[in-house]
This record gives C-alpha cells, sequence and structure tokens, in this order.
C-alpha cells in the first residue's frame, strides 16, 4: 500500500506520469529501442483508455464486497456522525447532509483531510458550529481508532459513519472487527458513469475515476485482509 500511496493506483495521475517518465526513460537512454518506448507509450494510453470505459469502472467496482443491509439502513437520532475524508467528497457532502438534518443534535465529526470538507458542508446548509475536524487520522484504520476513542467516554450514544460506497466495504470490515455498533451511511459517487446504452463504451473521466479508486480498494482489502486488520 506504501508504493501504491506514493505512486498512485492505474487511472490516477501520479501513476500516469510514473508510466509516462518510464516511457521517456526508454527513449533516451535505451535510443536504439525506440519502437519499445513507443509500444510502452501506446500501451499506456490503451490501458487507461479500457479504465476509463463506464462498464469497466462498474465491473471493477461492482467486485468490491457489499456492505450488509442491516448495517447500512436509514437512521435517525444520531449523536455523534463520523465522516471519513477520502475519495467522492461530493457525495459524502451530500450523505451527510441529509444525516445532520434527519438528527439535529448530532455532533458531526470529520476524520482525515483537510479544510475543504468542513467548508462544503457549511456551504450545504450544516450549521458550521455542530461541525469539527480532525486532521490527525491519514488511513482508514486511524479513521476507525479514532472513532473508538472519541466514543468511549459515551459507549451507548448511537453513532453513524459516512464513506463512500467504495470505501465503505473496508469501513465496514473494520468496524466489526473493532466491535463498533454503529450504523453506516453509504454515499455515492460524485458523477456515477453511464450505467446503459451506448455511453457504456465511451470513455470518460468519471468513469477513470471510479476505476482507479476501486482497484485501490481492492488493493486495501486484500492487504486488510492480509494483515488480519479485518
Amino acid at each position: 500500500m506504501t508504493v501504491i500511496k506514493a505512486i498512485g493506483p492505474p487511472g490516477s495521475v501520479t501513476f500516469i506520469a510514473f508510466c509516462l517518465l518510464i516511457g521517456v526513460l526508454l527513449a533516451y537512454v535505451w535510443p536504439r529501442k525506440g519502437r519499445l518506448a513507443r509500444g510502452w507509450l501506446w500501451l499506456v494510453v490503451a490501458f487507461h483508455t479500457i479504465l476509463a470505459l463506464p462498464f469497466v469502472a462498474h465491473g471493477i467496482a461492482g467486485r468490491l464486497p457489499a456492505v450488509h443491509a442491516a448495517e447500512a439502513a436509514p437512521v435517525r437520532g444520531i449523536d455523534m456522525l463520523f465522516v471519513f475524508d477520502g475519495d467522492n467528497r461530493r457525495g459524502r457532502v451530500r450523505s451527510a447532509l441529509d444525516a445532520a438534518r434527519g438528527s439535529p443534535g448530532a455532533r458531526v465529526m470529520i476524520l482525515g483531510g483537510n479544510g475543504w470538507l468542513p467548508d462544503a458542508m457549511a456551504e450545504a446548509g450544516i450549521e458550521r458550529d455542530r461541525i469539527e475536524q480532525d486532521h490527525g487520522p491519514t488511513d482508514t484504520r486511524q479513521q476507525i481508532d479514532e472513532v473508538r476513542r472519541l466514543t468511549a467516554p459515551n459507549p451507548a450514544g448511537k453513532i453513524a459513519i459516512v464513506a463512500s460506497r467504495l470505501q465503505m466495504p473496508r469501513v465496514s470490515g473494520l468496524v466489526r472487527k473493532a466491535g463498533l455498533s454503529a450504523a453506516l451511511i453509504v454515499s455515492p459517487i460524485d458523477t456515477e458513469p453511464a450505467t446503459s446504452g451506448w455511453r457504456l463504451v465511451v470513455p470518460t473521466y468519471y468513469a477513470l475515476r471510479v476505476s482507479r479508486d476501486a482497484i485501490y480498494e481492492h488493493a486495501a482489502l486484500a492487504l486488510y485482509t492480509w494483515r488480519g486488520w479485518i
């Protein structure tokens, strides 16, 4: 995961830049093999074009584990609403707003990230004095550890966690492993790729983003399972 975080998963800007750098090095370090460099660059373009196809993106994301229906049931009367920073932030804002309106007394705690989510949530309609943020957690495990720490003084309190539909399978596994009682609010993709018709075979940036984030989650789930974290 350290390597994936450093380079980025396939579909990310950093990963594409890394692949292009390899192509440039092949062209200049091994100039007599220019055909190899050109072939590599065409392979990079073709691979990412495939990832940008909506039906491919849906296929990769669709192989992520499903979140248990009981965990993702609609909730009201929440005491503390945790919003995990991560992919598809606008979708998380929309889901957090719905949950906050349904539980007007809930404290809203953002875990991880920079200052974008608090501003976006306040602009969406959540009262600013309800919103807090802890910038400390840098991964999903640390976010769950922080949930456990913050809820320890009031274990009977009703809590909910907002994360995207791509990250939520990992969150769900960690919640169960930690023995937490939390409602899981699955937030949507910021912009969903086409789901039917001829647009399924037209490459788009939105589909590339879904492929990128889903690939990252598959890798993270494999690592977490191997390490016994979930």
